[in-house]
């Protein structure tokens, strides 16, 4: 009988368990005990028990429960591999070895990524070999039930348990204390309520306060503790903000209300004094005040979408002498940072027309025309099936209870009645779906039809006139997920459908990108085309090189 190791911890306050090592060494030890030979041994490391495997991705795109789930986590989960390359192996195993059952999957209410992992197990006719719970034999119908009563069980338990983690939390909070997950720039936490102050770190802190309280720009700010400390760590706005908001080194904290309460445990090390810190606040909010007030005067939709070609940072909005260019923010905080100067680029067009950044997005963003259009068309197709669906639901509902009485008459084995009522569950959940989504659809069968016809081709004609509202420009702009990354000589656009590459062009000293053309086509009605299933569009950008830049089906991307 051959074996897979799997182990699994996050990093996560929620988790419970023992180390990967201490797992491992337990799988170990029964596998000895029961005579299998391991011939493998994977694990995942700060990875959640309820993220999909690598290779499932779109299956958990499709599971609003997970997806739910993962937008309430702080930090992103990604996918994990070591679970991936077990699964891989279960036509070459007869058990996959765990600590607990929770090292595999937690549960998520509504999710159906348990179900997802049951059903490779039990196609493969693997079992689950606890160290804490027995072998779980997925074949059988009874342990089936077992396993998904245990999981409800420790679903419920879980929020238990993360509730009491958050009133403990809130409690100690309360009392004028960090606590363990406390994570701050000079401050460690040494576990049993006790806490350090890292001595490198307290000139740091004076530093930026002192800056702060002379009113120097943060920017400047930032530039000197780049080229005095940069070598240990990188300094962004984001952390001059974190440190100069931070009230523990004054010697106080927010409790669970919000209100400054006196910290206990840094009493005596105060890097500051409490009169120091206010002013620096004072001068913080007068900072947003002004910089809000500034930011009203320009639209800025492309923030937090480009990045920089040569070092990966992002880019972020300058104005210079009334104009909007994006430039690296590492060159910006960071004079070392030379090469990044090449990935800068203008926002808006010159005053001889030549084409900036927000010109050449423009054809990109018929993209989300094509997608509202596709998914209009999908919904007014499947609200046409409405009625079919519920007829469906009531044959089910009563196909099951046939199925019950057959069972129950004998004329139908409990191996027969277990596949069948799965395969009408199945079919019954997909339709319950379907209906539920479409219920929730705000928009009539006319509103729907007057997209299709009128709206969306209005909005076409907007696109192509170079005319469209600001409010329309970020929410196609949003549809379509475009996001660039720039370089000296080319712009990558990276959007719903794929990637397409633009050459930048100098011209009088200045960068700009390609002029364009635009066209609609229809097989059916060539004089007044409309964007329909038919249809076809046609981005032409003057590159001076002849050839197809992309082709996503309705949308084609050429040079000439």
């Amino acid at each position: 009988m051959k074996a897979l190791i799997y182990a699994r911890q996050s990093s996560g306050k929620d988790d419970f368990s023992e180390s990967v090592e201490a797992q491992i060494a337990n799988c170990k030890k029964l596998a000895e005990k029961e005579k299998l030979e391991v011939i493998g041994i994977y694990k995942d490391l700060n990875t959640s028990g309820e993220t999909y495997p690598v290779g499932a991705e779109e299956i958990a795109r499709l599971d609003k429960a997970y997806m739910n789930w993962s937008l309430t986590q702080s930090t992103k989960k990604d996918f994990r591999l070591g679970l991936s390359q077990v699964l891989l192996k279960l036509s070459e195993i007869d058990f996959v070895l765990v600590n607990e059952l929770t090292r595999l999957y937690r549960p998520i209410n509504g999710s159906f990524l348990e179900g997802h992992i049951n059903q490779l197990l039990k196609e493969n006719n693997v079992k689950v070999l606890q160290v804490q719970g027995g072998t779980i034999d997925l074949s059988k119908f009874d342990q089936q039930l077992i396993t998904l009563i245990k999981n409800q069980i420790l679903y419920e338990d879980l929020q238990k348990k993360r509730q009491n983690s958050i009133n403990a939390f809130r409690i100690k909070k309360d009392s004028g204390r960090l606590c363990s997950d406390a994570k701050m720039y000079g401050i460690r936490y040494l576990g049993n309520g006790k806490i350090e102050v890292i001595p490198e770190w307290v000139e740091i802190i004076r530093f930026v306060y002192d800056n702060i309280c002379a009113y120097r720009p943060y920017r400047a700010i930032i530039r000197d503790c780049n080229e005095r400390w940069g070598k240990e760590i990188f300094f962004y706005e984001s952390s001059i903000y974190a440190i100069a908001k931070q009230p523990i080194y004054c010697g106080y904290q927010y409790n669970s209300q919000g209100e400054l309460i006196k910290n206990l445990q840094i009493t005596g090390q105060e890097f500051i004094s409490f009169e120091q810190w206010q002013e620096v606040q004072k001068i913080i909010s007068q900072k947003r005040a002004k910089y809000h007030v500034k930011a009203k005067k320009h639209w800025l939709p492309l923030s937090g979408k480009l990045y920089c070609g040569e070092c990966g940072g992002k880019l972020i909005c300058q104005l210079e002498h009334g104009k909007i260019y994006y430039t690296c923010n590492k060159r910006t905080l960071d004079r070392n940072h030379i090469n990044c100067r090449n990935s800068r680029i203008r926002f808006e067009s010159g005053s001889r027309g030549e084409p900036a950044l927000y010109d050449a997005i423009y054809p990109l963003l018929s993209i989300a025309l094509i997608e509202r259009f596709r998914k209009a068309s999908e919904v007014l197709k499947e609200k046409k099936r409405l009625a079919e669906y519920d007829v469906e639901l009531k044959n089910l509902a009563m196909k099951e209870e046939q199925l019950h009485e057959m069972f129950l008459d004998g004329l139908a084995t409990a191996e027969q009645l277990r596949s069948l009522l799965a395969r009408n569950r199945e079919r019954r959940n997909q339709l319950l779906q379907k209906v539920m989504e479409l219920k929730k659809s705000s928009m009539s069968d006319r509103n729907l039809k007057e997209l299709q016809t009128h709206v969306l081709s209005a909005q076409f004609d907007a696109l192509a006139e170079r005319n469209l509202d600001h409010g329309l420009y970020e929410s196609l702009l949003n549809d379509a997920q475009i996001t660039a990354t720039s370089y000296a000589d080319r712009v990558e656009f990276h959007t719903l459908y794929g990637d397409v590459t633009l050459p930048r062009f100098r011209i009088r000293k200045r960068i700009w990108m390609p002029k364009w053309d635009i066209s609609l086509q229809n097989k059916g009605n060539s004089e007044n085309p409309t964007i329909s299933e038919d249809s076809r569009i046609t981005v032409t950008y003057h590159t001076g090189k002849a050839g197809i830049l992309a082709d996503f089906g309705h949308l084609k991307i050429v040079g000439d």
